[in-house]
């Protein structure tokens, strides 16, 4: 069993939340010739705060005091305890002086410590990255950084690689000791002291963290529920200065109120809190912050962080309802929740709540939720946009048959969240129920009927365009005596029906024609790296002419550019797919 000391002093409250992690047990001190003190209210506040569940009181100096007086010593503890997870708690009378009812304890503490997940607050999910707040750092000789700290979550084994919080510079685990002893692996809960390479003293200290290289996210600024202590002297009112303690870290801030009427003693709201630069934190969904008054010099409350994502609209409806849903020790529910409303990105929610993708994988599947593209969607959310996207698109081709499709933006619902609707477009695309042709999306089986005036326009220029080598459209104006504002306005309907192609400002293709230079740099990629004088002299086209078509086939992802060479990369089919 570890011990985190905790002095009395206000100065020391950094201490006392440093060594809080899950699946801890609280031990409160009180003296039987004192009684309840200041203090004593305040750090069980504090513990209360910071998520513990069980734990026990411990009634020392018994062999100074009268029957009487520990009687009535007992009697305000319960008081204290009234309402608080040491509501129920047991008061065990010791003497340090005389060893009476230390045996008692030690077995209570014994106990305890067999089934400390059924007497944790808010234990740490064992599927949770490796992190540890650090409150000391010192080299020693022969082995070079030590750092030493609570595991907040996860595990972590010799020869690990992380990276500090602060500075994100790698380390490798190269050494470790739990409890002061040599050991293969520390977890959450255990006082660990890591043994670091890629790093110096001067690197790290108190208040930083370290963690898993997937996970570092600093933040100013976060959403919580504020729970105010029931002894604050005044409300808390918007933009209140404060000091913010989280883990080994302390920083100064402000208090952003959702609602304009300030939060009464023994009340609750959700806020936004913003750390003064250059404080960075490394906070996490669900972890406990501390807030102490910055005027008078006491705790004024704390509680659960929310959300880190930054607002745009801090007072937004839809903002307050994702605060609302989220649930702190069920990361699956609150995924389930936000991602029924828009997709979720996946990296930014596994950073947000400390989780290795392979928990995240296993997350949605308990929650039957659907991947796209780095996102989550509930497939609810899903169902819906197919079937905006799938019923807009069958009405625009019955009412327009002439029109090629609908781009992204107007197909994405007034209500709606655009985020849904592109990876709803990309995932239907994929699936081959709808095609994209030159921005626009289409049902697969629809074909638009050309428009006769399009057929005349195309008929009249494409003796200019069934060549290897096109005319420009300066050039072909001056042949049809057409200005070239208005045939450059009247040839964007080519690309929107399939007969041509734009590979710059002032060269269409057929596609046929585009197709057979696509394979023409197959051929040339099949001996490697080819450069834009191979290419014309094997297409048999004008330099200027290659240049333009090559940098459409590197538009398109056909073909990737370095330095002076190009080699095929994708589908030769995705050079017709648009203009540039």
């Amino acid at each position: 069993i570890g011990f985190v000391d905790v002095p009395g002093h206000h100065r020391f409250i950094q201490n006392m939340v440093a060594g809080i992690a899950g699946r801890q047990y609280a031990l409160l001190v009180i003296a039987a010739d004192d009684g309840v003190m200041p203090q004593s209210r305040e750090h069980l506040q504090i513990l209360r705060l910071l998520g513990l569940a069980a734990g026990v009181v411990v009634l020392n100096k018994a062999d100074r005091v009268a029957t009487e007086r520990l009687e009535e010593v007992a009697a305000e503890i319960r008081e204290l305890a009234t309402g608080t997870f040491l509501d129920d708690a047991a008061i065990l009378p010791v003497s340090c002086q005389t060893g009476a009812g230390i045996d008692a304890l030690r077995s209570h503490l014994a106990t305890a410590s067999r089934d400390t997940a059924a007497t944790s607050g808010d234990s740490a999910p064992a599927s949770a990255a490796f992190r540890m707040a650090i409150d000391r750092a010192f080299t020693l000789r022969g082995s070079g950084l030590i750092v030493t700290g609570t595991v907040t979550e996860g595990s972590v084994v010799d020869g690990a690689r992380l990276v500090l919080g602060s500075a994100g510079g790698p380390v490798r685990v190269r050494g470790l000791r739990v409890q002061d002893a040599p050991a293969a692996a520390a977890h959450a809960g255990d006082r660990a002291a890591v043994n670091l390479a890629g790093a110096s003293v001067k690197d790290t200290g108190r208040g930083d963290w370290l963690l898993d290289p997937a996970m570092r996210l600093p933040v100013r600024q976060f959403a919580m529920r504020l729970e105010v202590v029931e002894d604050f002297p005044r409300p808390v009112r918007h933009n209140a200065p404060l000091h913010v303690y989280h883990a080994t870290s302390h920083s100064q801030g402000r208090v952003l109120l959702q609602s304009s009427a300030p939060v009464p003693p023994g009340g609750s709201a959700l806020v936004d809190v913003v750390c003064t630069p250059p404080a960075q934190l490394q906070v996490k969904v669900g972890d406990r912050v501390v807030l102490r008054d910055q005027d008078l010099a006491r705790t004024l409350g704390g509680g659960r962080v929310l959300d880190l994502a930054p607002w745009r609209r801090r007072r937004a409806p839809a903002r307050l309802t994702r605060l609302e849903a989220v649930r702190p020790s069920e990361p699956g529910a609150s995924l389930a929740a936000h991602s029924r409303v828009q997709p979720v990105d996946a990296t930014l929610f596994c950073q947000q709540w400390n989780l290795p993708a392979s928990s995240l994988a296993a997350v949605v599947e308990a929650n039957r939720l659907r991947e796209m593209d780095g996102h989550v969607l509930h497939p609810a959310l899903a169902e819906e946009a197919a079937h905006h996207i799938r019923t807009t698109l069958v009405a625009h081709h019955r009412d327009r048959p002439h029109a090629a499709g609908l781009t992204a933006t107007e197909l994405a619902p007034a209500s709606g969240h655009d985020g849904t609707t592109a990876l709803l477009l990309t995932a239907l695309v994929q699936a081959g129920e709808l095609r994209l042709e030159n921005g626009r999306y289409a049902v697969a089986s629809h074909r638009a009927e050309t428009p006769p005036e399009v057929l005349r326009l195309f008929e009249s220029v494409r003796p200019f365009l069934d060549v290897a080598q096109p005319l420009s459209l300066g050039d072909i104006g001056k042949r049809l005596r057409r200005p070239f504002d208005r045939l450059e306005r009247e040839l964007r309907a080519l690309p929107a029906f399939g007969l041509a192609v734009r590979v710059s400002a002032t060269r269409f293709y057929l596609p046929a024609r585009l197709l057979a230079l696509a394979d023409v740099a197959q051929q040339l990629d099949a001996g490697g790296p080819f450069t834009v004088r191979q290419f014309r002299d094997a297409a048999g086209i004008g330099r200027n002419v290659a240049i333009e078509v090559l940098e459409h086939f590197d538009a398109k992802g056909f073909t990737t550019r370095q330095g002076d060479n190009r080699q095929v990369a994708g589908s030769r089919e995705s050079v017709t797919a648009g203009s540039a």
